[in-house]
């Protein structure tokens, strides 16, 4: 009976993953990396443990329906790094998607914004061609340094993903520019 009550997104991500070449598998419950990032209203599903990469793991968290907001799931993934970003040096910045018509229309622009303490990320994030198409495509990112029991970066996706390996490549792009910025710190 539990079977049927329990979510499948982490299931469905770590297979899709594997269909399109990212060897990645499931993660035992309960490891640190489930509470990285803003947990705020959120639950983690687990981990996916993924090799071969910069990226080296996926949290599937599930925000659960309230009054007044459906359910929602955000895909995370973790890039560790090893050199420490001061906790006063925080890097938050995300993607705005601008519509060619407001609400209803195709995405048309990708920009990024926020807080990128001078490394210029947020310049050259939006000027990476294969990043903003993957943002195009599967929704709003959010990146995050973060400092605590995970020390490395948090790519934050606002939605359940399915990517390409083009897509893939690009996230892949996208943790290797955040680990040469910090070599600016």
């Amino acid at each position: 009976m539990q079977e049927h009550l329990q979510d499948e997104t982490r299931d469905e991500l770590t297979d899709h993953l594997n269909a399109i070449g990212v060897s990645s598998v499931l993660a035992e419950r309960d490891r640190t990396e489930e509470l990285a990032g803003n947990r705020k209203f959120l639950r983690s599903l687990g981990i996916i443990d993924i090799d071969g990469g910069t990226i080296y793991w996926a949290n599937v968290v599930k925000k659960d329906p309230s009054k007044d907001s459906p359910e929602r799931w955000f895909i995370q993934f973790g890039v560790p790094d090893e050199r420490a970003i001061p906790k006063e040096q925080s890097v938050k910045i995300k993607t705005k998607r601008k519509k060619a018509f407001p609400a209803f229309g195709k995405v048309a622009e990708v920009k990024w914004e926020g807080q990128d303490r001078g490394l210029g990320l947020v310049k050259g994030l939006t000027a990476n061609n294969e990043i903003s198409q993957m943002a195009t495509d599967l929704g709003n990112i959010e990146v995050r340094s973060l400092h605590d029991d995970f020390q490395g970066w948090h790519i934050q996706f606002d939605r359940k993903i399915e990517p390409t390996i083009d897509h893939w490549e690009a996230l892949e792009e996208l943790a290797e520019i955040l680990l040469s910025s910090v070599r600016r710190f």
